[in-house]
């Protein structure tokens, strides 16, 4: 599978390396969005924290150049199912839409086995060299035990384990899973395979890329159509492993929903929702977005998905506190409710925890 990749033409706050991050400590930057098909040719908005008990930060905007479409490039990981090549104007349509961060250090050393320490002696070399990173890794499985790990769209595999994997299906009226190759240029095969359970999402559009003369419920009931039958196909090639839940993507892009335009977005997200209820036959509808994307796109608006909500806000780094105490950890918003799926990194590489899977 093919994975256009653009050479950084934008970093929401930081020198990116390539994925969505945040950095909490001494007011470190981070960004408060994400999603895998940036599309908006326009500077980005870079996102300072200061910090805040409940998690969220006060916003200082920089406009940041962006290099032009042109310096994209393919790339073709040997693991993963090559895809159909897609007409040039839609790879630069595809752009990540992931608002994207600095990537730290590997976490090799982070997530090293702890096997070797199980089978020495106490007097071995291991134990005499013990380093930070792996006391951290120790405090960090205790802390952990019961959360699952995972990775979403074209990421490579996360570090802390690949219990689950979130695959995009399509967006718009443009279906992208391939049920001959198992993915599409934002659904690796490989993470789909070696994941326990499998999702998919659907990457909802707003009204400038609707069909012509067509209403805000009826575009979104249409979406909901399209991203069922996806569903469908993506369980016809992963079977038991495929989650009853459609992930709905609410983000801020050309692809996308438009900024502020809540009356159409609501419309559309409410018929999308509405339509899985009704011919879902035990599908439900999940929601995807980030506090920044979510004020951007749908303002105050309460979302409708008990249960099933992934929510997007990154430290500057693969944070060590990967447990709903992290701030960052924070409430889908719109709601109350603390969300299932945290994705802690993002960008390029999308990593995520869940305390529960939907």
């Amino acid at each position: 599978m093919k994975h256009y990749l653009k050479t950084y033409k934008l970093v929401k706050s930081f020198v990116v390396t390539g994925v969505l991050s945040f950095g909490l400590m001494s007011g470190g930057q981070f960004t408060a969005a994400a999603g895998l098909d940036k599309a908006k040719v326009e500077p980005v908005k870079a996102v300072q924290a200061t910090g805040s008990q409940n998690g969220h930060a006060n916003e200082k905007k920089v406009e940041t150049p962006i290099v032009p479409a042109e310096t994209e490039i393919a790339v073709q990981p040997a693991e993963e199912v090559e895809a159909d090549a897609q007409p040039i104007e839609e790879v630069k349509t595809e752009v990540e839409h992931k608002e994207e961060g600095s990537i730290g250090k590997s976490q090799a050393s982070i997530h090293a086995s702890e096997t070797a320490k199980m089978h020495a002696s106490e007097n071995s070399a291991i134990y005499q060299t013990t380093s930070d990173s792996q006391l951290e890794e120790s405090t960090t499985t205790a802390e952990t035990a019961g959360y699952l790990f995972g990775s979403d769209s074209a990421s490579s595999a996360n570090p802390a384990g690949e219990d689950f994997y979130i695959g995009k299906l399509g967006y718009g009226s443009t279906v992208q899973f391939d049920a001959n190759t198992g993915g599409a240029i934002y659904f690796s095969s490989a993470r789909a395979q070696s994941a326990s359970y499998v999702y998919g999402y659907w990457f909802l559009s707003g009204m400038q890329t609707a069909p012509a003369g067509i209403s805000a419920s009826d575009w979104g009931a249409q979406q909901a159509k399209l991203a069922l039958e996806s569903y469908e196909a993506m369980k016809s090639v992963y079977s038991s492993k495929v989650r009853p839940v459609i992930f709905i993507d609410v983000e801020s892009a050309y692809t996308g929903l438009s900024d502020y335009d809540y009356a159409n977005n609501h419309e559309i997200y409410n018929a999308f929702v509405n339509y899985l209820n009704q011919y879902g036959q035990g599908v439900k509808p999940g929601t995807y977005s980030s506090p920044g994307n979510w004020d951007r796109t749908m303002g105050d608006f309460s979302p409708n998905t008990p249960g099933a909500y992934w929510v997007a806000y990154y430290p500057g780094d693969i944070p060590s506190d990967l447990t709903t105490s992290n701030s960052y950890w924070v409430n889908f918003p719109g709601t109350t409710e603390k969300a299932e799926i945290w994705q802690y990194y993002g960008g390029y590489d999308d990593y995520n925890v869940a305390w529960k899977l939907p």
